[in-house]
């Protein structure tokens, strides 16, 4: 496994590969600093600075994900949430056919382990409130201004 830390408007970023995948992006709290120089790394800090800079819309960074078949599930239904739009925990739960799982969404969403570049940031409450992230709602807030959504 191998690990880079980087420093963003928003706060310092896990990246984290495993067998050329990206496999992580975590937000750190605190002075975590890996600086391995793999290509897919340094390719994804590129592409995740670009994003906060407005300049990039799609990352084209090979990912895997490392959860349960539900959790797999939701992450994928993310991706297929367009940038500048979001969803309700609600129409990702029937996204992925079962509409009565809307917490598990939310748990999933919570459970992200490939922030940013999978976005549980497009996911909001009911009513379009803003809901959780795990990066804190300032930096959801931030993540939504990027791709001009209002809510």
């Amino acid at each position: 496994m191998k690990q880079r830390t980087i420093k963003t408007d928003i706060g310092c970023l896990n990246l984290i590969e495993e067998n050329e995948k990206l496999v992580g992006l975590e937000f750190v709290e605190g002075e975590s600093s890996y600086c391995d120089d793999s290509t897919l790394l340094k390719h994804a800090e590129k592409q995740v600075q670009e994003y906060l800079q407005g300049k990039r819309k799609n990352f084209e960074i090979p990912i895997f994900f490392k959860g349960s078949s539900f959790q797999e599930q939701v992450w994928n239904a993310l991706l297929r949430i367009p940038y500048g739009e979001v969803r309700s925990y609600q129409e990702v739960a029937q996204m992925i056919g079962n509409p009565k799982s809307c917490r598990a969404v939310g748990n999933a969403c919570n459970k992200n382990p490939i922030a940013i570049v999978v976005p549980c940031h497009r996911v909001v409450a009911a009513h379009r409130k803003i809901g959780g992230f795990g990066g804190g709602l300032d930096c959801k807030q931030r993540l939504l201004e990027i791709e001009n959504i209002e809510l």
